[in-house]
C-alpha cells in the first residue's frame, strides 16, 4: 500500500525531459513576461495533473517541491550537497565515456574555462559538455523527475559518506539514461547555477503570492511548496516559528553624511559590529538548535542539549526559570579567556568547528530576541525587543552576552563611535532605529552598518603587481576574471626588483568594462603556468595561477582590504581579507609596487588591520583634507514668475542650528504666515530652501491645495506637512517630531513609521495624551451610528487577533454572518413564544460576536431555524442561487456552544 501511494506522485509521472525543455525555453526567451509565461504553463499543467491524480484522496502531501528543488537548487544546500564541481565532473565524464585523455573532447571538458576561439562557450561547462555528449547520448532520456531526485539524493548521501565509488555509479546512471540536453540542465543543477535570467523572487511570486515571505521565515522549500500548493489559498499568519530557520534581517551600508536624515532626525542606537558568524538560537526547554545565516543547523557543534556541544552546557543555566522557550538572534564569537578579548574572524580559526577543549571558547553575543514563551516579537519595536531581551537570561562573560546599545542623536557621535572601533581593531559599528521592526531577509529598513573600508580615506591601500590570472566562467567566460597579485623583494640600491612573492587573489571591485580593458591590455603577455616548471621570479605558496605574466609586462593595481591575515596559500605567509581593486595605477611602473618590507610594516602597524586613520568632522582639531570647490558656471538669465522665484535670504541672520543642513520646499503658507515669511524663518534656524523638491528634501510645506501640491502627493516621494508644524518648531526653537495632525501626505517609509507609532485614528501607542489631543482623536473617528455592523466587524476581529482575544468565548461567532428564520407569521401563543425564543437567540449571537442580518443575501454563512422547520425547503432553494453556500443549523447549535463556551461541531446540528 505504501509503495503504491509513493508512486502516486506527479513527479513519478512527469518526464525530466519536460522540465528540461521548459527550462530551455525560459533561458532562450528574451523578455521577463515570456519567461514567466513558460514557467507558469509548466506549473499550471503540474497542478492540473495533481488535482486529477489526487481527486479522491485526503491529506495529500504531494506537491511541486520535486520540480522546485531542481529549479532553485541553491536553496537546497544541505539536502543537495554533492561535493561535485565542474573539474570533477569533467574527470568523471572523461573516465565514464572512456575519452582519450589527450583527445580534443577530453581537453575541452578539462580546460572548459580556456577560450578556444570557436563557439564562444568558454567558462560555461554545461554548454561544452552538451556538445561533447550530443553524439554519444540518447535522443531522449527515460528518467522521471522523481527518479532524477532519487539519484541526486543518492549522490549527496554518498558524498556525505565519502563513498566516491557509489557517487560514480549514480553519475553513470544519469549519463546512460539522459539525453545531452537533460545532462546540460543536470550539470547546472549540480553546480547550482541554472543561468535562467530569472530571479528566485520572480519564481516564488508566480508560484504563490505568499511564497517568498514564507520562505524567508522558514528557509524550507518543501514546506513552501506543500503549504502553498493551492494558489487561491493564502496564509493568514506568516511569521518566525520555533525550530524553523529564518533568513535574518540585514543592514544596509550607511552614508555618514545622511545618517541623521536616515534616522528621521530622531535618537538612534549604536552597536559594535561583531566579526563572527551570524547565528540564531532556538530553545525549547532542554532542546536547542543553532542556525546560520544560510539556514545550516549547527546543533552538533554548539550542542542540541545541555549535555553536549561547545556552548549549550555553559549557557543553559543562564536562562531565567520562567523562560520556557525563545528565539535569539546574534553573532557567534570566539573568546580568549586569557586575554578576555574576542578574536577576529580573519585569524586562523573557524568558530563553527571549535571543540570544547579548545584554547578559545565559543561565546554567543545576542543583539535581538524574536520570541519568548510562544509570544512572537517580530512586530514589536527594537526598543521593546531590547527591553525584553534583558529579561531573558543573565549574561555569562565569555559564554553568552548581550550586545550593548548606546543611544545617540548626531553624526558626530557616529563618527566618534567609528573612530573608537578603529582604535579597538573592531570591524565597525551598527546604527539602528529604535522603532524598527524585524523584517526577515530585508536589508536596511532601519538598520545600517559602517565599516572603515566603506569610508573614503580611512584605509591603508596597497599597490601590488598582477603576476597571474584565472579564466572566468559565466558572464566572464573567455576573459581573465581573477588575478594573482604579489609584492616585490626589495632589490639592491638602484636596481629594479627581480623576485616577487604572491600575496592574494582578487576578483572584485572593477566594472565589466574595466575588466575587459585590463584583459585587452594584458592579453598578449599571458603564458601557461606549469606546476612542475614554474617561473623562477614568481614565488607561490599552495595557490597557483592558471596563467602567469612576466612582471615587466604587467600593471600595478591599487587594492583595498579590511586586514592582513595569516595564510600558507601565498608565499608571503599572509593574505588580504576581502580584497578589491580600487583602480589600475597607470601612473606607476611595474617595479614601483609595494615591497615585502612595506607589507611587514603595515602588518605590524595595527595588528594587521588596514584601518588606522580617523575620520574627522568640521571643527575638530585635526586638519581635514580641503574639499576642492567647483568653479562657478555662468548661467543664462531666464525670467521667472514672481511668486515662483527663490527668496533672497542673503540678509537673513542665522539665530539657531535647529534646521542645520535640512532642505525644505515651501509651496504655500497661511494668511497669517505667507510663503516668504516661512522661508525666512527656516533660514534663521539654519535650513535650506528649494523651489522644487528633490531627493534630499526633508519635506514639502503646503498651506493650501493646488495642482503642484497634488502632483507631489501623486508622486508619493515626499512628505507634505502643514505650516502649523513649522510654526510649532519656530515657537519651541526645536525640531518637533511629526504627529498625524501635522501631515497632509506621507511617503511610504513615513507611513510605515507612523503605523508603528500611532493607531488608525492618530492616537499614539507610547505617548500619554491630554484633553486637547483626545478631542482631536475623537473628531477623526467615524460616529458609531454611521458605521454598519459590517464595517465594524473586521475592525473588531483585527483587534481581537492582534491582542490574542480571538479565543475568548465572547468572540466565538465573530466571523459568522447569521440569518435567523423569523419569517413565519405568528398567530397562536405557542408560536409567538417560539418566535420570541429565536429573537433572544439573535441577541445572544450578537453578544458573542456574530453579525446578525435581517434578510438572506450573498455573504450569509449560517441560517438558524427553530422548532418550526416548514421553510427549510425554501431556504435550500435560495441557497442554490448563491455563490457562497450557507449552512442551515438547529437553534441548539447556538445555545449549546454558548453553554459550553466554545463552538460546537456543526455537522451534528445540520438540518
Amino acid at each position: 500500500m505504501a509503495a503504491s501511494q509513493t508512486s502516486q506522485t506527479v513527479a513519478s509521472h512527469v518526464p525530466f525531459a519536460d522540465l528540461c525543455s521548459t527550462l530551455e525555453r525560459i533561458q532562450k526567451s528574451k523578455g521577463r513576461a515570456e519567461k514567466i509565461r513558460h514557467f507558469k504553463a509548466f506549473l499550471d499543467s503540474w497542478r492540473k495533473f495533481h488535482d486529477a491524480l489526487h481527486k479522491n484522496q485526503k491529506d495529500v502531501t504531494d506537491s511541486f517541491y520535486p520540480a522546485m528543488r531542481l529549479i532553485l537548487p541553491h536553496l537546497e544546500r544541505e539536502r543537495m550537497a554533492y561535493g561535485i564541481k565542474e573539474i570533477m565532473l569533467a574527470k568523471l565524464y572523461v573516465e565514464l565515456l572512456n575519452l582519450p585523455r589527450d583527445g580534443k573532447d577530453a581537453l575541452k571538458l578539462l580546460n572548459y574555462r580556456t577560450p578556444t576561439g570557436t563557439r564562444g562557450d568558454a567558462g560555461d561547462f554545461a554548454m561544452i559538455a552538451y556538445f561533447v555528449l550530443k553524439p554519444r547520448c540518447l535522443q531522449k532520456g527515460s528518467l522521471s523527475i522523481k527518479q532524477v531526485n532519487d539519484i541526486l539524493d543518492s549522490i549527496a548521501s554518498n558524498n556525505s559518506a565519502k563513498r566516491k565509488d557509489l557517487m560514480k555509479k549514480s553519475v553513470l546512471q544519469l549519463i546512460t539514461q539522459s539525453s545531452a540536453l537533460e545532462q546540460k540542465w543536470l550539470i547546472r543543477m549540480i553546480v547550482k547555477d541554472l543561468k535562467l535570467g530569472f530571479s528566485q523572487h520572480t519564481i516564488f511570486s508566480v508560484f504563490h503570492r505568499d511564497a517568498a515571505e514564507l520562505h524567508n521565515v522558514t528557509t524550507d522549500l518543501e514546506k513552501v511548496c506543500r503549504q502553498l500548493h493551492d494558489p487561491s489559498v493564502g496564509l493568514s499568519d506568516i511569521s518566525i516559528t520555533l525550530f524553523s530557520a529564518f533568513k535574518p534581517m540585514l543592514a544596509a551600508i550607511a552614508d555618514i553624511e545622511r545618517i541623521e536624515k536616515d534616522m528621521k532626525h530622531q535618537s538612534f542606537y549604536i552597536e559594535t559590529k561583531l566579526d563572527g558568524e551570524r547565528m540564531q538560537m532556538h530553545k525549547d526547554g532542554d532542546v536547542y538548535r543553532y542556525f546560520s545565516r544560510n539556514g545550516y543547523n549547527y546543533e552538533d557543534q554548539f550542542g542540541a542539549s545541555p549535555q553536549e556541544g561547545s556552548l549549550t552546557p555553559f549557557i543553559h543555566n543562564a536562562f531565567r526559570t520562567d523562560v520556557l522557550n525563545c528565539i535569539l538572534d546574534g553573532e557567534m564569537m570566539a573568546y580568549n579567556p586569557n586575554t578576555q578579548t574576542f578574536m577576529q574572524k580573519g585569524n586562523k580559526f573557524d568558530i563553527k568547528r571549535m571543540v570544547e577543549d579548545s584554547e578559545l571558547q565559543t561565546c554567543y553575543c545576542v543583539f535581538d530576541v524574536l520570541m519568548v514563551n510562544d509570544k512572537k516579537l517580530g512586530h514589536e519595536t527594537l526598543r521593546k525587543r531590547f527591553e525584553i531581551l534583558n529579561s531573558v537570561f543573565t549574561p555569562v562573560p565569555g559564554r553568552i552576552e548581550i550586545v550593548q546599545k548606546t543611544q545617540a542623536h548626531t553624526k558626530k557621535e557616529v563618527i566618534d563611535a567609528l573612530n573608537e572601533a578603529i582604535d579597538k581593531r573592531e570591524e565597525g559599528i551598527m546604527v539602528k532605529h529604535p522603532l524598527s521592526i524585524y523584517k526577515p531577509d530585508k536589508r536596511g529598513e532601519g538598520w545600517l552598518k559602517i565599516k572603515p573600508e566603506y569610508v573614503s580615506g580611512l584605509m591603508d591601500e596597497l599597490d601590488i603587481l598582477i603576476v597571474g590570472g584565472y579564466w572566468g566562467k559565466g558572464a566572464r567566460g573567455g576573459m581573465m576574471s581573477h588575478f594573482l597579485c604579489a609584492v616585490a623583494e626589495k632589490p639592491a640600491s638602484g636596481e629594479k626588483p627581480s623576485v616577487f612573492h604572491t600575496l592574494c587573489r582578487v576578483g572584485s571591485g572593477y566594472t565589466m568594462k574595466e575588466l575587459y580593458d585590463l584583459g585587452l591590455k594584458l592579453a598578449k603577455h599571458w603564458k601557461p603556468f606549469h606546476r612542475k616548471a614554474p617561473p623562477s621570479n614568481i614565488l607561490c605558496g599552495t595557490e597557483k595561477p592558471e596563467v602567469y605574466i612576466e612582471p615587466c609586462n604587467s600593471v600595478i593595481v591599487q587594492v583595498k582590504a579590511t586586514e592582513i591575515v595569516p595564510s600558507d596559500m601565498y608565499k608571503t605567509g599572509c593574505t588580504l581579507r576581502f580584497p578589491r581593486i580600487e583602480k589600475i595605477r597607470e601612473d606607476k611602473e611595474w617595479y614601483e609596487c609595494t615591497s615585502l618590507e612595506d607589507l611587514e610594516q603595515l602588518r605590524g602597524k595595527a595588528c594587521g588591520k588596514l584601518a588606522s586613520k580617523h575620520l574627522y568632522v568640521s571643527g575638530d582639531d585635526e586638519p581635514q583634507e580641503k574639499k576642492r570647490k567647483a568653479a562657478p558656471k555662468m548661467k543664462k538669465v531666464i525670467g521667472i514668475i514672481e511668486h515662483l522665484k527663490a527668496p533672497n535670504l542673503s540678509n537673513v541672520n542665522r539665530v539657531s542650528t535647529v534646521f542645520e543642513d535640512v532642505e525644505f520646499c515651501v509651496m504655500s503658507g497661511t494668511s497669517n504666515h505667507p510663503k516668504p515669511d516661512l522661508e525666512n524663518r527656516i533660514a534663521e534656524l539654519g535650513g535650506y530652501i528649494v523651489q522644487n523638491p528633490g531627493p534630499d528634501t526633508y519635506c514639502v510645506i503646503a498651506g493650501s491645495d493646488n495642482i503642484r501640491v497634488k502632483n507631489i502627493i501623486s508622486s508619493d516621494k515626499h512628505d507634505v506637512v502643514k505650516p502649523e508644524w513649522l510654526l510649532e518648531c519656530f515657537r519651541t526653537r526645536s525640531c518637533v517630531p511629526w504627529q498625524p495632525h501635522f501631515m497632509i501626505h506621507m511617503c511610504p517609509s513615513t507611513k510605515q513609521h507612523f503605523a508603528q507609532e500611532y493607531d488608525q485614528y492618530g492616537d499614539s501607542y507610547f505617548v500619554d495624551t491630554d484633553l486637547h489631543q483626545l478631542k482631536e482623536v475623537f473628531s477623526g473617528i467615524k460616529n458609531a451610528g454611521e458605521q454598519t455592523p459590517g464595517e465594524m466587524s473586521p475592525v473588531i476581529a483585527d483587534l481581537e487577533h492582534r491582542y490574542s482575544w480571538a479565543s475568548m468565548p465572547l468572540s466565538m461567532f465573530r466571523h459568522h454572518t447569521v440569518y435567523l428564520d423569523l419569517y413565519a407569521v405568528i398567530n397562536d401563543l405557542s408560536t409567538r413564544i417560539k418566535g420570541a425564543r429565536l429573537a433572544i437567540t439573535a441577541l445572544e449571537l450578537r453578544f458573542h460576536g456574530a453579525q446578525v442580518v435581517s434578510y438572506l443575501a450573498e455573504g450569509v454563512s449560517h441560517v438558524i431555524v427553530g422548532e418550526d422547520q416548514s421553510r427549510v425547503a425554501d431556504l435550500k432553494a435560495i441557497r442554490r442561487t448563491l455563490k457562497r453556500k450557507f449552512k442551515i443549523l438547529q437553534e441548539r447549535w447556538v445555545t449549546v456552544s454558548i453553554d459550553k463556551c466554545e463552538l460546537q461541531e456543526e455537522n451534528q446540528y445540520l438540518v
